[in-house]
């Protein structure tokens, strides 16, 4: 199949499903779906273009910088990081609405930390953090608490 129709597809997956998390973060059914199918689903793409996009004996490794630039050469491998980090991103803001919906802060204050996380992940997983902070007025953070 097409890399740049796969990169499509999965591109606008995650888009809808960061608007289902926004709007109904509070339901159930958004975190089974999510949970049950989406993340299966890119899981299996992400192995199937891992494994395709690192065969081949490129060479590289995870030991410097240059070596792990050596692993993501083919388009496969970079497809494959790509997903990557939509999966692991939509999963911290699964997480960040879930966290917020125990805690009862409101979805608007979450709008800024999920957008930052859809685009710079660990800067909105930051941003909701110091939120979480002011809300629960203590720090250091407990992901229990």
């Amino acid at each position: 199949m097409n890399l740049e129709l796969i990169f499509s597809i999965v591109n606008t997956t995650a888009f809808i499903c960061w608007i289902f998390l926004f709007v109904l973060y509070h339901k159930r059914w958004v975190f089974r779906t999510l949970f049950s199918f989406v993340f299966t689903a890119m899981a299996l793409v992400y192995l199937f273009y891992i494994l395709k996009g690192l065969s081949g004996g490129g060479g590289g490794g995870f030991d410097t910088l240059a070596n792990v630039k050596l692993l993501f050469t083919k388009d496969e491998a970079v497809l494959a990081g790509w997903i990557h980090y939509l999966v692991f991103d939509l999963f911290v803001g699964m997480w960040i609405c879930h966290d917020a919906d125990i805690r009862g802060i409101n979805r608007w204050i979450l709008l800024p930390c999920l957008l930052l996380t859809f685009m710079l992940g660990p800067v909105g997983l930051l941003l909701y953090i110091l939120v979480r902070m002011i809300y629960l007025k203590k720090f250091p953070q407990d992901p229990y608490a």
